[in-house]
């Protein structure tokens, strides 16, 4: 039995008529359970019924003993940056599609919610990525990803990666990805990159679309940084560099980019039956015949 919650933030990102029954099921298990609530303005401003629980982003900052997450993993991408990063551990409430970040979803809604605040959960902690940009230090962090790419479909651009400062290769692709253990799922998954158990300490590197039929993703030890230097070709002009598909920031032509593990943390909150692998074959279909 963990700490039970008194003071709860909802953060959202959507507005669809469909969820209200899932949200207002939420409301009223946290009534029942004599829970404060704190909506934070963006939820309020798409659904106008949150009005009475209105606060600032500051107050549930400084109040708030969890923050839930409605929606889907880009809602908790955004809410982990907002309040995660800061200190406050997050649940996810899936009303979105995938929702490899998000636990509990709707079957079963109000009996799942109310065993987590009332003390069973696990607690699971993730790392974020950061990044330099030559000798000024990006603000923007990443939970999934961190990635460098030509701006443009099917364009190569042209990089060197280095690993602490040992040579790994010179390479042309469209572009190349630097993950964590969490993005694994994410953008990493899409491009053909393997899967990671969250408990290991590791970044994963790969190379979209490379010109090349030996290049293959690197893991490597999470205390490592990586370099990746973009030269003077062309294409790299055009070159962008993207924070978990939320942010992105134009590249010069010519740059050098460290990532490496930030000191910040996310503490995401699962219910007791949490398992990596049993979300991974549900929400990826493991085992199920393609007939």
């Amino acid at each position: 039995m963990s700490k039970q919650f008194k003071k709860i933030g909802l953060s959202g990102t959507f507005k669809d008529l469909k969820n209200d029954k899932f949200i207002k099921a939420i409301l009223d298990t946290l009534k029942i359970l004599n829970i404060e609530i704190l909506c934070d303005e963006s939820f309020i401003n798409k659904n106008s019924y949150l009005q009475e629980f209105s606060s600032t982003d500051k107050k549930i900052l400084k109040e708030a003993e969890l923050v839930i997450s409605l929606g889907g993993d880009g809602t908790m991408l955004r809410n982990s940056k907002k309040y995660g990063m800061n200190g406050k551990p997050i649940l996810g409430i899936n009303l979105g599609t995938l929702g490899f970040l998000t636990d509990i979803q709707t079957d079963d809604l109000a009996t799942r919610l109310t065993d987590v605040l009332k003390g069973d959960y696990l607690l699971d902690e993730r790392s974020f990525l950061e990044c330099s940009l030559g000798s000024k230090k990006s603000k923007s962090l990443a939970l999934n990803e961190i990635v460098v790419h030509s701006g443009s479909v099917a364009k190569m651009i042209q990089f060197s990666l280095f690993i602490d400062n040992s040579f790994v290769y010179k390479q042309k692709a469209d572009g190349v990805i630097i993950f964590s253990p969490t993005g694994s799922t994410a953008y990493s998954l899409s491009g053909g990159g393997p899967l990671v158990d969250p408990d290991l300490k590791l970044i994963g590197i790969m190379p979209m679309f490379p010109h090349s039929i030996n290049t293959t993703p690197i893991l490597i030890e999470d205390s490592k940084e990586i370099r990746i230097e973009l030269d003077n070709y062309k294409n790299n002009k055009d070159s962008e560099l993207s924070f978990d598909s939320q942010t992105n920031i134009k590249l010069k032509k010519s740059l050098t980019i460290t990532i490496s593990k930030s000191k910040h943390k996310l503490s995401l909150v699962h219910p007791l039956d949490d398992d990596f692998f049993s979300r991974c074959r549900n929400k990826l279909g493991w085992g199920k015949s393609i007939t």
